[in-house]
């Protein structure tokens, strides 16, 4: 905290833009950063850097996947996820983490496959669990009926 206050004292000193209240700690930014990484592989529709994020024993929890365990696993759902969205893309709205917890608000968009003239576009929260550099859980919710 003291770190904290001397930074907001020398921003006002010398005319810095700083808030007093900092958005992440060291540890929520590693945990941000693993995310992210998360984000651009499932854009890339690279399942196999998803699998290397996700721990061995992960868990992902959403209404489509209520008790998915481990990181093949998780891959192997979102590759069948890629196959029936070709042009899955995930549109990042806000992130945000507090200690090893990150918080993902997103837009999923594509086609499914054989509808190309029927764009989807679905809001999603995802709570994930991050510890030792990896995805540990992953709790998503969204509106099945979307």
């Amino acid at each position: 905290m003291k770190i904290a206050m001397l930074a907001v004292l020398a921003g006002s000193v010398f005319g810095w833009a700083i808030s007093p209240v900092f958005a992440a700690s060291r540890a929520d930014t590693a945990a941000i950063k693993v995310v992210r990484l998360k984000f651009e592989a499932f854009n890339r529709h690279d399942a196999r850097t998803i699998e290397d994020i996700y721990a061995n024993a992960a868990s992902l929890h959403s209404p489509d996947y209520p008790d998915l365990t481990g990181s093949k696993q998780i891959a192997d759902t979102y590759r069948k996820l890629f196959e029936a969205i070709p042009d899955a893309k995930d549109n990042l709205q806000t992130l945000e983490s507090s200690a090893n917890h990150v918080y993902a608000q997103f837009v999923l968009t594509g086609h499914l496959k054989g509808a190309e003239d029927k764009p989807i576009s679905i809001r999603i929260l995802s709570v994930y669990t991050v510890q030792d550099g990896r995805i540990v859980g992953d709790s998503t919710y969204y509106d099945r009926k979307m």
